[in-house]
């Protein structure tokens, strides 16, 4: 398997007490089964401590407190990573804000610009998006279906004039949202969701203000991209 990225997706680096809008609240977070086994077998009081935040009803989870993780202390730093490490984040957590594209032979690795520091990585890259081959020989044998939709995809990022925050904006929506088409057939949709997302994360933005687009593609994505109902609502059509 394949494995790629952008050519700026090594650069990312959480800001954790930095960042103004933490993802560490506003959201319940699922704990996988091998966190949660760890999680169970740790000892001593910080152990207690972290039992005492998990929820075993339905998938497991943190119990939010006032709607943060039980775990983010007053100085918006994790206590988790704090006593055991940054390995001892369960799933979700490490992979925040990354997401998946799969492919037959590949998988395409991104960042989301839910998180702030993500969207400002992304939008102040000077020149087009590269994909990176990070593991793997590059050998790949897709279907005619999936040649076909990644030749559209490409297409659809050749034709993005090299323009700066704007331009690299509209390219990551292509990467992200247009991918899934192989599993949905709602090719024509998902493009239409593009261009009209990109024309209203623009609609009002000066064009000099980095800071501004930066929060204008962050509530995009916190409202939308993560929100899977809103998403699925938004993009419209019918599934197949």
């Amino acid at each position: 398997m394949n494995i790629y990225a952008p050519d700026y997706y090594a650069d990312f680096h959480c800001i954790a007490d930095r960042c103004r809008h933490t993802c560490c609240e506003g959201w319940e977070i699922d704990i996988d089964e091998e966190s949660l086994k760890k999680y169970l077998a740790l000892p001593g009081a910080f152990g207690d401590r972290l039992r005492s935040g998990i929820s075993r009803t339905g998938s497991p989870h943190f119990i939010l407190n006032n709607d943060r993780c039980p775990l983010l202390n007053q100085n918006n730093l994790c206590d988790l990573i704090l006593q055991c490490g940054e390995e001892s984040l369960c799933q979700i957590c490490a992979d925040h804000p990354r997401f998946r594209n799969y492919w037959s032979d590949r998988v395409e690795l991104g960042l989301g610009m839910a998180c702030e520091e993500a969207a400002q990585l992304i939008l102040s890259v000077n020149h087009p998006m590269k994909l990176i081959l990070l593991e793997g020989d590059g050998l790949e044998t897709p279907d005619k279906a999936e040649a076909w939709l990644m030749k559209t995809r490409q297409n659809l990022l050749d034709g993005i004039p090299d323009s700066g925050p704007s331009a690299r904006l509209l390219e990551y929506l292509i990467y992200r949202h247009i991918a899934d088409a192989l599993y949905d057939d709602r090719l024509e949709e998902r493009i239409a969701f593009v261009e009209k997302s990109w024309a209203g994360i623009i609609d009002g933005w000066n064009g000099t203000s980095l800071s501004d687009l930066v929060e204008r593609a962050r509530r995009f994505s916190n409202e939308i991209e993560y929100d899977d109902e809103k998403l699925d609502a938004m993009i419209g059509g019918k599934k197949e």
